[in-house]
């Protein structure tokens, strides 16, 4: 992929988490709202990916297990809802989850570049599918989660996950990343 700068405009907007919320429920909402289609949060004991399809996020963890990897907000560490337009990210506070939202097409001029990183794991043959997730494994380490692929990646095309880096020059005139977020995820190599 070409390193393209882009302009653009972003907006930042800081979002309150309800406490007592389901955050499942609550996320499922965020993302109707915000038209985000794609989920992925680490929890203390693993990664859940997530898909809005027909109004309901399903979840990894839901077709895969184990049965204590669950989406809650006491063993969220951070998640991220995220789609072309923009990301709800939300993140373990000293009292409690915080988030703020990403959006493009609103707010102030920004420069960005896109960027695609290579998913660990490939499916194994047969691919191990289950509710529109594939399992990959990751080589001899065992590491293993399920993103929401139409497509099994193998070894040679892996699955990727394109983010999207915001860029602002400095004080000096030096451009730096100022923060970044998940656009999309692709099956080995292409696009959703």
């Amino acid at each position: 992929m070409e390193r393209k700068i882009t302009s653009g405009l972003r907006e930042v907007e800081e979002v309150t988490v309800p406490q007592a919320a389901n955050l499942c429920a609550w996320l499922t909402a965020e993302a109707k709202v915000r038209d985000l289609r794609w989920l992925l949060a680490h929890a203390d004991n693993g990664i859940i990916w997530g898909e809005l399809r027909d109004d309901t996020l399903h979840l990894s963890s839901e077709a895969f297990g184990p049965a204590e990897l669950r989406l809650d907000a006491a063993t969220l560490q951070q998640a991220r809802l995220f789609g072309k337009l923009g990301e709800l990210r939300v993140w373990q506070g000293p009292n409690g989850l915080l988030a703020y939202a990403l959006r493009d097409g609103a707010g102030e001029p920004a420069d960005f570049i896109d960027e695609a990183y290579l998913l660990w794991g490939w499916a194994a043959t047969p691919p191990v599918t289950s509710k529109g997730f594939i399992e990959l494994v990751e080589g001899r380490q065992g590491i293993t989660h399920a993103p929401p692929l139409s497509a099994a990646p193998s070894e040679q095309q892996r699955a990727r996950l394109l983010v999207r880096h915001y860029l602002r020059p400095d004080a000096n005139g030096v451009v730096r990343v100022i923060d970044s977020r998940l656009v999309a995820v692709e099956p080995k190599g292409g696009r959703p």
